[in-house]
């Protein structure tokens, strides 16, 4: 995850293909940075660590894109992604989520050694961040042309009674050109 965050920060007209503008949220609690990816970049990643044909095909129809969510002060931070949205002009984003990863890859009978590496590259569903901490990961939509916004909210406190909701726009699955 460093090496493809380095990569991200050193190479990054590779890593917004057709975005005009780097998507994220932030505020002076918290900074919620998107990094779409293309199928490219995607199927690169996990063909570099050996996963058979037959499930980067399955990555193909997929939008990724990895989120990073930082805690940029001393309460905690707490994010659980069943309160974020993912809408576009055809409705409701269609998020795939492990357990739904997991049963195709046993469908197609993918080694666990290669379940698992696929499995920590996806964003927890819910974590706290203490001070100053931070957590990213993938998140996969199944592959839109058209804008996406993002909804949700982030709360604050170690009760997490401080409620914070954002709305990021117009973040597009990115695309090879």
């Amino acid at each position: 995850m460093l090496i493809q965050l380095t990569v991200i920060t050193l190479c990054p007209t590779a890593v917004f293909a057709k975005q005009n503008d780097r998507p994220g949220y932030e505020n002076s609690e918290f900074r919620i940075s998107l990094f779409p990816r293309t199928v490219n970049q995607t199927i690169a990643f996990y063909t570099g660590r050996g996963f058979p044909s037959v499930a980067l095909e399955e990555l193909k129809p997929m939008c990724f894109i990895t989120i990073g969510v930082s805690n940029k002060g001393k309460e905690r931070v707490w994010f659980d992604l069943n309160d974020w949205h993912f809408k576009s002009t055809h409705g409701e984003g269609t998020r795939r989520l492990r357990p739904e990863w997991t049963q195709r890859w046993n469908e197609i009978g993918l080694e666990k050694r290669f379940q698992s590496t696929f499995r920590w590259t996806l964003m927890p569903e819910k974590m706290g961040l203490y001070a100053y901490e931070g957590e990213g990961g993938n998140i996969t939509l199944l592959r839109t042309d058209k804008p996406i916004t993002i909804t949700g909210t982030i709360r604050v406190g170690n009760d997490k009674s401080r409620r914070f909701p954002f709305s990021i726009n117009n973040v597009l699955c990115a695309r090879d050109e």
